[in-house]
């Protein structure tokens, strides 16, 4: 199942029963392989085939990933104006809300080698998890420091982005109540 597909079982049904297309939707950033995947390098070496044909240059740094996760996911969900200020949060919220069926992923761990299910719940987690997080930074203050796990603080609290996001794609919390 390619990311295409999983973005389509993820999203809602319609009320006609077929799936939303996200690639259907008239935004700049519709290419859905750009939410996880950097695009492919326009450099070329001396023989003209591409030096990174599949954007396997990402950062390797967490909080550069992080950074690029969440511009990523930015861009793809475009249409909510996810601009990085914490009132973007509550149209984060909107976008799982609106895009996501909250039943999908009971009983699922977010797993990057794991079934179908938890590498797709693993992505979602992972780019709109980095948004929040990220947003807490740029706009908060905030900075990214690993406590056993990746993790925002600004020096008197610490937020688990991740988990933030693990709980709003379940309907257990939102991205606004790390404002609380």
């Amino acid at each position: 199942m390619g990311l295409l597909d999983t973005l389509r079982s993820l999203l809602r049904s319609s009320s006609d029963g077929s799936i939303e297309d996200p690639a259907e939707r008239a935004t700049p950033a519709s290419d859905p392989d750009r939410m996880y995947a950097t695009a492919p390098s326009d450099d070329t070496d001396d023989d003209g085939p591409a030096l990174d044909p599949v954007g396997t240059e990402r950062p390797s740094d967490p909080p550069e990933l992080f950074t690029h996760e969440a511009e990523d996911c930015a861009d793809f969900w475009s249409d909510y104006d996810l601009d990085f200020t914490t009132d973007s949060l509550a149209r984060l919220d909107d976008a799982v809300d609106e895009r996501f069926d909250s039943r999908r992923f009971v009983g699922v761990q977010p797993d990057p080698a794991g079934g179908a299910d938890a590498r797709a719940f693993e992505r979602v987690v992972r780019s709109f998890g980095s948004y929040c997080g990220e947003t807490l930074v740029r706009d908060a203050g905030w900075e990214w420091t690993q406590r056993g796990d990746w993790v925002v603080t600004n020096g008197d609290e610490t937020v688990d982005p991740f988990a933030v996001a693990t709980g709003a794609f379940r309907s257990e919390t939102t991205f606004t109540s790390v404002l609380d």
